[in-house]
């Protein structure tokens, strides 16, 4: 087994949530562009949960890496039938909260990133 330099920091998992984040994005600009759509149903992100679960299974840096490395995002249908616009189960004050707080979220992921990586070139170079 081969052990990279970023399996012992949070850079695998600082990068699977920017691509969960992302993936969350493109979730909530597709139920916002379905808005009036007839009998469209909500998408969502299915991934903090089995993140969570990954996290607390691991007991050191490179098996936090593997795990991580094995949850992926899912998209999955909201089966919440409730009707919020009258054509279909799409609120857009809700999608627009969520759009605010993904895209905090994956501002926080881009800074944590780029301090570590930061933090890896200083210890290369000795600073």
């Amino acid at each position: 087994m081969k052990i990279s330099l970023f399996d012992r920091s949070r850079v695998p998992l600082l990068e699977k949530e920017m691509d969960a984040f992302s993936i969350e994005n493109k979730a909530i600009a597709s139920n916002i562009a379905n808005i009036g759509t007839p009998s469209y149903r909500r998408v969502y992100v299915s991934f903090q949960n089995e993140l969570s679960n990954a996290i607390a299974d691991s007991n050191n840096d490179v098996s936090l890496s593997q795990n991580v490395e094995q949850v992926q995002p899912e998209l999955k249908l909201d089966p919440n039938g409730f009707l919020a616009s009258g054509a279909n189960n799409v609120s857009i004050e809700q999608e627009m909260a969520d759009l605010a707080k993904n895209q905090l979220k994956f501002k926080l992921a881009a800074r944590l990133m780029s301090d570590t990586l930061n933090l890896i070139d200083k210890s290369i170079n000795g600073q």
